[in-house]
């Protein structure tokens, strides 16, 4: 399941205060969905609010197990990421060394910055209403 597209690994605050974590190749497009009902389960039933981070990752594989990290851990350390982004890569490449030995620590995870997160959220915004 290998492709050339830039994936994003994604926090979003919901109207519960509760977080969800998710993936996508379109962060507008994905909040869209969430917002309309049409996303994952939880945000149908827990209102998406905004982004409050999203990282860019080299393919779909490597998403998909951040993905899965990020959701394997709680709440405080969620918000450890949201607050330094750059905690992900490191906490996640610890996780994986220890799980397998040889993986491969010359991956690409990089945050986006709080001014890009800003503008895809106003962007989010300006098309919901």
């Amino acid at each position: 399941m290998e492709d050339n597209k830039s994936y994003y690994v994604y926090i979003i605050l919901c109207e519960n205060d509760s977080y969800y974590t998710g993936i996508t190749n379109d962060l507008i497009n994905r909040f869209n969905k969430h917002a309309k009902g049409r996303g994952a389960n939880y945000t149908k039933f827990r209102k998406p609010l905004r982004y409050l981070s999203a990282w860019k990752v080299e393919n779909v594989n490597i998403a998909l197990s951040v993905e899965h990290y990020i959701k394997s851990v709680d709440k405080k350390i969620k918000t450890m990421f949201i607050e330094n982004k750059r905690l992900l890569k490191s906490y996640y490449i610890k996780e994986m060394k220890n799980k397998k030995k040889d993986f491969n620590i010359n991956i690409s995870i990089k945050s986006l910055s709080k001014k890009d997160i800003e503008y895809i959220n106003n962007s989010v915004y300006n098309n919901t209403i």
